[in-house]
């Protein structure tokens, strides 16, 4: 698939995924849950609302086209699906330009003068400088098991999903993510909402071109994917915030046995 029709697809099916999710989630836990359609409805309110401010924080407005471009941008960077003649994309640049939207969140979030959101963003900068070792480290590795399972992890922390994060609560003192994004309302709040789709996205895509067999297999590793995290979020409760770490340690041991296998003629692994 050429990037473009591949770039265009994950967007508008980015909200899908997320709806999927959720209500695999909720049957999981004996509840009907919502409609998978639900969150095109939701971005569909939330852009016909007005965007209304608190009078503090000058950087609220830039913000959510900074996020949803840097969303935008990362589908680009994907390797095309089908078929995957070679697993090629810059680790560093990928790093790097994730680190820009989380900036300019951290930013106008600290800019609100809210102590909630200022917690929020200290939060979210401590994971942020444990997840980009083993995020470049297993991207570095290229196509292997270990270091999608990497991968996943890091996942986990970026798209704000249990054990690391929920993004469904708003209790001020264990809310990351949405820590963050407490200050916007209407169209600001859709554009920073479609831009976490489109990242999540691109993170399960990413981590199914690193699976075995990406070429022949990869849609129904996405799909595989998608069952398996409200799996895990069904399984685990939030972990302390103290034992993050400890996660983030896992993900780096898991990414840097990925290389050592493939140095040792083990690219399976």
């Amino acid at each position: 698939m050429n990037a473009l029709p591949q770039a265009l697809l994950i967007v508008l099916l980015a909200p899908l995924a997320h709806g999927l999710m959720v209500t695999i989630r909720a049957r999981l836990q004996g509840r009907p849950g919502p409609s998978p359609l639900q969150p095109y409805a939701d971005l569909r309110k939330l852009w016909s609302k007005e965007a209304l401010s608190s009078g503090h924080g000058a950087w609220l407005p830039a913000v959510p086209g900074v996020v949803l471009g840097v969303a935008v941008t990362f589908v680009f960077l994907l390797p095309p699906l089908d078929p995957v003649q070679s697993f090629a994309i810059d680790a560093v640049g990928l790093a790097l330009l994730l680190a820009l939207s989380r900036f300019a969140l951290v930013l106008a979030a600290i800019d609100t003068r809210s102590s909630f959101s200022a917690m929020a963003a200290s939060r979210e900068m401590t994971f942020a400088s444990l997840t980009e070792a083993p995020l470049i480290v297993a991207l570095v590795a290229g196509p292997g098991v270990l270091a999608a399972l990497a991968l996943l992890l890091v996942m986990l922390a970026e798209t704000a999903r249990i054990p690391v994060d929920n993004s469904e609560t708003h209790y001020e003192l264990t809310m990351v993510h949405e820590g963050l994004v407490l200050e916007y309302s209407g169209w600001q709040l859709a554009m920073v909402q479609a831009a976490a789709y489109v990242r999540q996205a691109s993170f399960v895509v990413l981590a199914a071109l690193l699976l075995p067999g990406a070429g022949a297999f990869a849609y129904a590793w996405i799909a595989t994917i998608l069952v398996a995290l409200p799996l895990i979020e069904r399984a685990f409760a939030k972990m302390r915030l103290f034992d993050v770490p400890q996660l983030f340690a896992s993900a780096t041991m898991l990414a840097l046995a990925s290389v050592g296998l493939r140095l040792l003629g083990h690219p399976i692994w």
